[in-house]
């Protein structure tokens, strides 16, 4: 039985997403579709805007098969661990090929691309580049554009970026895995619902912000759906969140947030000096700088929010994913799900989970919880922040 992963967020889920799904329908009919979904966290370092049980039915009904939850401490964690991680969960569930959405999808030009980023003259340079100050992000695109023909095609394209992680964690760990790019054409990181016939999440998750309706930008299929969950208050509040942040921060010592991920060079002296400040804003602002990014900033603050230690993050990323939990399926997937051989435990049912993964797994289920419950802690109506809601809920089956 083919298999087809795609590694997503789908916060929220919206036409571009479905767009994806019906090109896959077109190309590979027979092929099951499985989602690798961030959960209650996504990789911008903040809760989704809705939840993961939402979200995953939402999937389901526009064209996934199958909604696997990618654990926090890799859906969290920078470009590198959030697509390890992924494709390490595909791997273990032996998906034959997976998607991504691009801006480039010339694949000669990829894998060349992919294949540099991997070398060791590659890893210098951008050694090089963040003893400058520089981050991450802004080193790989100058090197691209040096180093590479054509690589500013690249080097603008944030999916195209995006991809080339997948593409490079792929080489690593799942070489046999096969590519099915397919072209996008809207901007990752546009903030206007009008300048694409696909807006972006971004685009999406502002207009939400702003109490503007997105039905139009959304499969009908869902669209009611999510209208009546906005109605409900069951969405993220991200002042409500921010101030949690600040409070939280607050109470953590310069010795406890030196133990966390992605605290280095001494920034926990400069952090819990700024903590100090009158509102999160105003936080980010004073640690920010060209190292120090917004999303990075806001991935350290939720691992402080989630006590995820350096340690912890590094023996999960070299041992992978130690479970698959199963949030939604169709008939379709339930197919799967009878046929398939995992080298990792499917969790199906939150109570029984850790009887059945590693000590390593236990752990990372724990996050996953903690997540969940602090997601809806910040959900805009109070009738929907009851914690433990992972012990609740049963995986989705959605008869289409």
């Amino acid at each position: 039985m083919n298999t087809i992963g795609i590694i997503s967020e789908y916060n929220p889920f919206h036409k571009g997403h479905a767009y994806q799904l019906e090109q896959l329908n077109t190309m590979h009919p027979d092929s099951i579709r499985i989602a690798i979904m961030s959960g209650s966290f996504v990789q911008r370092g903040e809760p989704a805007y809705f939840s993961k049980f939402d979200r995953s039915r939402w999937a389901i009904l526009s064209g996934v098969d199958v909604v696997i939850e990618l654990p926090i401490i890799y859906s969290l964690g920078s470009a590198e661990i959030f697509s390890t991680g992924a494709i390490r969960l595909m791997k273990a569930l032996h998906i034959n090929a997976i998607s991504f959405g691009t801006e480039v999808d010339d694949s000669p030009l990829l894998k060349q691309a992919a294949a540099l980023m991997n070398s060791l003259e590659c890893q210098i340079l951008i050694r090089k580049e963040l003893q400058k100050g520089a981050s991450y992000g802004s080193a790989l695109r100058q090197i691209l554009n040096s180093v590479i023909p054509n690589g500013s095609t690249l080097s603008n394209s944030p999916n195209a970026i995006l991809a080339l992680e997948y593409l490079r964690s792929a080489s690593r760990h799942y070489p046999e895995i096969q590519w099915i790019p397919i072209h996008r054409t809207s901007n990752h990181h546009d903030a206007l619902l009008q300048t694409a016939a696909l807006p972006s999440g971004t685009a999406l998750r502002h207009a939400l912000q702003q109490g503007q309706r997105i039905s139009e930008y959304v499969p009908r299929a869902i669209s009611a759906d999510i209208n009546e969950i906005i109605s409900q208050g069951k969405y993220t509040d991200y002042e409500r969140y921010e101030n949690l942040l600040l409070g939280i921060h607050r109470l953590l010592s310069i010795q406890d947030l030196s133990t966390l991920a992605d605290f280095t060079e001494g920034i926990e002296h400069r952090w819990h000096t700024m903590t100090a400040e009158p509102s999160w804003s105003d936080v980010k602002e004073n640690i920010k700088t060209k190292r120090y990014t917004y999303a990075r900033i806001q991935r350290m603050a939720a691992y402080g929010a989630l006590h995820i230690t350096k340690e912890l993050q590094r023996h999960a990323h070299i041992e992978g994913p130690q479970y698959a939990r199963l949030l939604a399926f169709n008939n379709r997937g339930r197919q799967w799900l009878k046929a398939a051989t995992l080298s990792i435990p499917l969790i199906q049912k939150w109570a029984k989970a850790p009887s059945i993964v590693s000590s390593l797994g236990k752990d990372l289920l724990r996050l996953d919880e903690l997540a969940t419950d602090l997601q809806a802690y910040t959900f805009k109506s109070e009738s929907y922040r009851t914690g433990r809601i992972d012990y609740t809920y049963s995986p989705q089956y959605i008869n289409i």
